[in-house]
């Protein structure tokens, strides 16, 4: 292969700084890559690469022949949200017809993992365990087909026997767009009155913890990067932007989530999943439900680099170039803790004041919407949690870095003592490894 293109939505940036770790991959292989993306700007240090960014609304047949066009020899979908990926799914089978090969699940196994209700029903068949729910079909309740009155008397029925509180999702989206929050049958009565334009899952509000793992490889070779923690959940969803995010050795709860890894890494070899997910779940009474299955790279990928050394997108170049399977075994090794937290706007004198007092990985402003948001991620050794916490209540006195609430949340999570080493614990299938974690003991953030 000579010419690789990746096909990319949403800013670049955010993939920021581990997308330019391809330039080496890319230099000791021989590579030329192309940077096909849609929105946002691309500049020349945004990408290791060439770059052309593609007019809005081309179609999955316009994409490919654009692909084809410039001589690409393989692609790879770093794509999000899931109606990118799924576009990325069509274009994978048109290049197919081609003979360019492309890392990116197939249009059936990227459709399911889509739909959170078609999910919830795969995740049953191989013992994994996802809130308790029901399918809103949205014509019923709009009345826009066949007329049911008695259709919201039977979800006011259903939703009784699930218990309350509950949480209505839209089947497609992310970033918490669209759900609600339902803490009792009123608050039922009231959405219905005025429902989501669309099919809906209901199902019940858990009070846990939210967290996810990111999934990378081909059938037959898999690796998880860290477990990332976002929080509480029990009420209205927060905007995931705003909270603080960290991934830290946890004894416990790492070896409760042994088997979910197990069976996930089964579930993604029947579905022939080429390329990475990342799975949302929620952490209470020490077992893990699984909320949803993003069939792509996501927004905490940056994190999970930055815990564990190894890149994702060097992985998924890695996996078209055949180099994979070698890489496989040892990936995703937990080696450090890792925050991302919501802060003020990185002017170029702070970003610079970050970068000469903590170990940064990136301070930048994305847009949703139109909306700008600031975050940073940072990393640490095990041992000197207590230096960064003192370094961000300074930085926060001198430069108004962190609000009051991030700040205290990030040295709840940096209070206690650094953990042991410890050796990793065998796997029955080290050529998968579906759980590759240093075991680091005790936990040094409840």
């Amino acid at each position: 292969m000579a010419r690789i293109a990746l096909l990319r939505s949403i800013e670049i940036q955010q993939t920021a700084p581990y997308i330019r770790q391809l330039d080496g991959l890319a230099a000791e292989a021989g590579l030329t890559l192309k940077l096909f993306y849609t929105d946002g700007d691309c500049g020349p240090d945004d990408f290791p690469g060439e770059a052309e960014k593609l007019p809005p609304g081309l179609s999955c047949d316009e994409i490919a022949e654009r692909i084809v066009a410039w001589g690409a020899d393989g692609a790879v979908s770093l794509s999000i949200p899931d109606e990118n990926s799924l576009r990325d799914a069509v274009v994978r089978e048109k290049l197919a017809a081609h003979g360019i090969p492309m890392v990116m699940h197939g249009l059936d196994a990227t459709c399911v993992l889509a739909n959170k209700w078609e999910t919830k029903q795969m995740l049953a068949r191989y013992g994994l365990a996802t809130p308790a729910g029901l399918l809103v079909d949205g014509d019923l309740v709009r009345g826009r087909n066949v007329q049911a009155p008695a259709y919201q008397d039977f979800l006011l029925a259903k939703a009784e026997k699930l218990g309350y509180p509950l949480l209505s999702k839209p089947l497609w989206d992310c970033l918490a767009t669209g759900v609600r929050f339902l803490p009792d049958a009123e608050a039922l009565r009231s959405y219905l009155a005025e429902p989501y334009d669309g099919n809906t899952v209901l199902e019940t509000c858990i009070t846990g913890e939210l967290c996810s793992v990111e999934i990378v490889g081909r059938p037959g070779h898999y690796a998880l990067q860290p477990l990332i923690w976002k929080g509480p959940t029990g009420g209205a969803p927060s905007f995931v932007f705003g909270t603080v995010r960290y991934t830290a050795p946890r004894p416990g709860p790492d070896e409760h989530f042994r088997p979910v890894a197990e069976r996930l890494v089964r579930m993604c070899d029947d579905f022939g999943i080429e390329g990475a997910v990342e799975v949302e779940m929620i952490y209470a009474d020490e077992d893990y439900r699984i909320i949803e299955i993003n069939p792509r790279v996501s927004g905490s990928t940056t994190l999970s680099i930055a815990a564990s050394g190894d890149n994702t997108y060097t992985a998924l170049l890695a996996v078209l170039l055949g180099t994979w399977e070698q890489q496989a075994p040892g990936f995703g090794r937990r080696r450090r803790l890792a925050l991302q937290l919501p802060i003020c706007p990185p002017t170029p004198e702070l970003t610079a004041l970050l970068g000469e007092r903590l170990d940064l990985v990136r301070a930048s402003e994305f847009h949703i919407d139109g909306q700008a948001y600031a975050n940073t991620v940072l990393t640490c050794e095990l041992d000197r949690t207590d230096e960064l916490a003192e370094t961000l209540r300074s930085l926060t006195a001198s430069h108004g870095l962190l609000r009051p609430a991030v700040l205290a949340e990030a040295e709840r999570l940096l209070c206690r003592p650094p953990p042991r080493r410890q050796q990793p614990p065998q796997l029955d299938q080290p050529s998968s490894h579906p759980f590759n974690s240093d075991r680091l003991d005790p936990h040094p953030c409840s």
